[in-house]
């Protein structure tokens, strides 16, 4: 079985982002003035996450977080019931931090392909950057791997 692995970063934005290059963001199309924000901005890495077709997602700290913000960023009405935005970049509050952290924890069933940073590495980036608009991003390009096949 194949799959994809790549890295996963954290991102802090404190610049206004307009909410047209907000939505072509989280519907993965070009986006330059974000793009080259979230290159520049101050990043967390977050670990690697691996991506595969034939098995159901796989658990890590950092594919949990990358779940998160874009739950966050594209079903901001579900978190912020006065949301007038369709598409955010979510804002770092203590519900935020909070739900990061939880996220970020290590599980038992975590796949151990996909390591993580330490949580204290990741708690130290949230006390950074607190009221900043956050969102995740991979500053690598996936690479290919092949993976044991588990047995059924």
């Amino acid at each position: 079985m194949d799959g994809w692995i790549e890295e996963l970063w954290l991102v802090a934005i404190v610049e206004d982002v307009p909410e047209d290059e907000v939505r072509r963001w989280w519907n993965s199309k070009e986006t330059e003035f974000l793009d080259g924000l979230a290159e520049s901005a101050p990043g967390f890495r977050l670990g690697t996450i691996l991506t595969t077709v034939d098995e159901p997602q796989l658990g890590s700290p950092t594919h949990r977080v990358f779940d998160l913000m874009f739950l966050r960023g594209t079903c901001p009405e579900d978190f912020h019931p006065d949301a007038t935005a369709p598409y955010v970049l979510p804002l770092l509050d203590a519900d935020l931090r909070s739900a990061l952290l939880a996220a970020f924890s290590p599980r038992a069933d975590d796949h151990p392909l996909m390591e993580a940073a330490p949580l204290s590495g990741l708690t130290g980036f949230l006390d950074k950057h607190e009221g900043a608009r956050l969102t995740t991003q991979s500053r690598t390009e996936a690479v290919r791997v092949s993976l044991p096949v588990r047995p059924s």
